[in-house]
């Protein structure tokens, strides 16, 4: 119904017809056709709704005629009617007599707005013209009627002379003097002024294709698109298949694997809707073919603004130049091999960590334990990652205040408000980093501040960071700012010593060995950095990624490359810790969800990874690489750990497993059933004390880890989201909705010899 008011037609767009429009709409397009008329705009874009989608109608006048365009935006462009030319007059007097039917029959809301809008449409007159204009294409009208009106063929060559590249041309007029005020500050989404038909081609070694009479603009926006999904997936190594229609072509994309180093794509171009023309570019270096979408997306987007010096407010194509800097970014990451080596590893092995010596006096896995309610406290919304306990001191931090607990007797010693952020316990007191990035350094005794650092808010990510303190080494916190920054912060100097910036925004991951912290920041390296100086140590580059943090031992660094975000492929990585030297690299064999970092046992390196039937254990060598076996161990997520060559998992199930890390056999399996599965604890992490693991489920149970024997258990209301245990075996619990528990641990009888 509205397409037949503006051109007197009855002819159906391909979504079918337009639904009898509002009285809102008709006063949308008389003032659209009105600044028309009065060279206020060019062209004007006026949105409706098309069987519940919202579209756009496009008016654009070219001399005394108007180009009608209806068009749906989005990711996805739908073009139903493009550049259909109508004489303005016609239109005018079309849309002034639907107004005044409207106005006849009285009783609308909108009725002094609609005299109005019928008002404004008398004068219209588009500069005369003839009566009645027969429907010709945009192009011939272009061509033979609108002589003052140039329009002309841009040709898009590429800028790098590459193996694979696009180039096209497309038709481009002239913008016309505008009255219109725009500011710089706003940017406005505007697709009409993107929407050219052209030749698109693309030439890959000797053979070239090209495809006519395509919307140039949205065909290279989806392009860019799949160039980014390609990167994206061969960095976590996952598969990909994608295939849109757009812009009256079809582009198809898979990634089909890799061949030695280099990752490889099928691309596929046609017309929409006939699938005899299109066409196949088997085996295309994904990195080749960023670069070509990079090269004419430039070439693109500089020959739209030189025409039109307004589209440099145009949203979508300010969307578009930053979709084409990502791709930069990453190709150049994809290509980058600044691999590493330390050549004085012997400087940092000297603050490698000594070996921790084993507990003094009697374990508690000799015998039976008991535990007594020593006293409780309510702390509304505990915030879990503020919580720990120092020496006599257990903090419990929440959203808006941080309060310190005498472990013995309960008693609040201190209480603080705070700005919403998060806390680590450093050597020199509580570390708080709030949203605003104001780092502030609280005693742990009195709860006032220190110290104050200003920093930038860390924004999109989680807070992470590692404490600095040993033999030779400065008080210092490593934690990230901003969206890819690391700063070394003395703690004692207040002040900070240095920064250090990743490739690519996102979670980074510490792992601190003596003078270095490993840091894995979603990047395709890993890269090792000396706590003091800021300096790069050594890093080590590799086709996937490293989210994971990495784990230290003895001498070695084993690191896991790949399943980012998802199921993916994903390698093993052993590196020397102090020189970055690698010593093997396997893939994990099958897509996997990884759940943590490695485990390392006496001989193997072990990988917790999520399946379709719960939690997976797959065991490596830890000298060669090989394989050694892989299993099933229990239903759903679980936390791992490794103690005396067991691994232990604790499941959120109710499992408690215990298999042998040598050769995967079960010794031992406890379902604690009780409560329901809302009742399960927000972690799962069992806790090592003296010879005996504490399992936190509804209940926390007291377990020896060799032989699964329980000790005891800790029956109590809360449920133990957070645990913790100290140095003579009370136990102190943390549920999250607001309550603190302590227990402690009752006499035992011990053998003197």
């Amino acid at each position: 119904m509205l397409l037949s008011i503006l051109d007197g037609s009855t002819a159906k767009t391909p979504r079918g017809e337009l639904p009898f429009p509002s009285a809102n709409v008709l006063c949308d397009l008389a003032d659209a056709l009105r600044d028309l008329d009065r060279g206020d705009r060019r062209r004007v874009a006026v949105r409706v709704r098309l069987a519940e989608e919202p579209c756009e109608i496009g008016l654009e006048r070219v001399g005394s005629h108007v180009l009608l365009s209806l068009y749906s935006g989005g990711a996805l462009p739908v073009v139903h009617v493009f550049e259909r030319p109508l004489l303005g007059a016609e239109v005018a007097a079309r849309l002034s007599y639907e107004l005044g039917e409207r106005e006849k029959r009285g009783g609308t809301r909108e009725a002094e707005r609609v005299a109005a809008a019928r008002a404004s449409l008398e004068p219209c007159g588009f500069g005369g013209g003839e009566s009645s204009l027969r429907p010709l294409s945009g192009r011939v009208l272009l061509r033979e009627q609108v002589a003052n009106d140039e329009a002309d063929l841009v040709v898009i060559e590429p800028l790098e002379d590459l193996p694979l590249s696009l180039s096209g041309e497309i038709t481009l007029r002239a913008p016309a003097p505008s009255r219109e005020a725009q500011s710089p500050a706003v940017l406005r989404a505007d697709l009409l002024g993107l929407l050219a038909r052209g030749r698109l081609r693309i030439t890959a070694f000797e053979s070239s294709r090209e495809l006519v009479d395509v919307h140039v603009f949205l065909v290279a926006e989806q392009l860019a698109r799949l160039a980014i999904e390609a990167l994206e997936a061969i960095s976590t190594g996952r598969a990909l298949w994608r295939k849109v229609k757009i812009g009256g072509a079809v582009c198809g994309m898979r990634v089909i694997g890799r061949e030695g180093n280099e990752a490889r794509l099928a691309l596929t171009l046609g017309y929409a809707g006939n699938r005899t023309d299109s066409w196949t570019f088997p085996a295309l270096d994904i990195g080749l073919f960023a670069r070509a979408v990079v090269d004419f997306g430039r070439g693109l987007a500089r020959a739209i603004v030189r025409r039109d010096r307004s589209q440099t407010h145009n949203l979508r194509l300010v969307e578009f130049r930053s979709m084409l800097r990502e791709i930069g970014e990453m190709t150049r990451e994809v290509d980058r091999n600044d691999t590493v080596i330390n050549i004085s590893p012997e400087s940092y092995r000297a603050y490698a960590k000594p070996e921790a010596g084993r507990e003094t006096g009697a374990p508690m896995s000799n015998g039976r334990v008991r535990f007594s309610p020593k006293w409780t406290a309510a702390v509304p919304a505990i915030d879990l990652r503020s919580t720990f306990q120092c020496g006599d001191a257990f903090v419990v931090g929440s959203l808006r205040e941080l309060s310190c607990i005498d472990r013995h007797t309960g008693r609040i010693v201190w209480n603080r408000g705070v700005s919403k952020g998060v806390s680590v316990l450093t050597p020199c007191g509580i570390a708080r980093f709030d949203i605003e990035g104001l780092l502030s350094v609280l005693d742990l005794g009195s709860g006032e501040t220190r110290t104050k650092i200003k920093l930038t808010p860390r924004v999109g990510a989680p807070v992470t960071g590692a404490v600095v303190s040993g033999a030779g080494l400065p008080r210092m916190l490593i934690i990230s700012e901003g969206r890819r920054h690391l700063a070394g912060v003395d703690l004692e100097a207040g002040e900070v010593l240095w920064r250090y910036a990743a490739r690519r925004a996102g979670p980074l991951r510490l792992k601190r060995a003596g003078r270095l912290v490993i840091v894995s920041s979603g990047e395709q390296a890993l890269t090792a950095i000396d706590v003091v100086a800021g300096n790069v140590v050594w890093r080590h580059c590799d086709r996937l990624r490293f989210g994971q943090t990495a784990t230290v031992a003895d001498d070695s660094l084993f690191a896991l490359a790949g399943a980012v975000s998802g199921v993916g492929d994903a390698r093993l990585c052993h590196l020397d810790l102090w020189s970055g030297a690698p010593r093997f690299s396997v893939p994990l064999g099958e897509p996997a969800r990884l759940i943590g970092p490695p485990l390392v046992a006496r001989d193997n390196v072990l990988i917790a990874s999520l399946g379709s039937r719960g939690t997976r254990i797959a065991a490596f060598d830890k000298k060669t690489g090989e394989r050694v076996f892989a299993r099933d161990v229990c239903l759903g997520v679980a936390s791992p750990m490794v103690v005396d060559d067991v691994v232990i998992l604790n499941s959120e199930s109710g499992e408690l497993v215990a298999i042998d890390a040598n050769d995967g056999s079960l010794r031992y399996r406890h379902v604690f059933s009780e409560g329901l599965d809302g009742d399960r604890p927000r972690r799962l992490e069992p806790v090592l004390r003296s010879g005996a693991l504490f399992v936190p489920q509804t209940a926390v149970h007291v377990v020896r880890p060799s032989d699964g024997a329980l000790l005891g258990a800790i029956q109590t209301d809360i449920i133990p989201d957070l645990l913790r245990v100290d140095e003579r075996c009370d136990v102190y619990a943390a549920e999250e909705s607001g309550h603190v528990a302590a227990f402690s641990a009752a006499a035992r009888l011990t053998l003197v010899k």
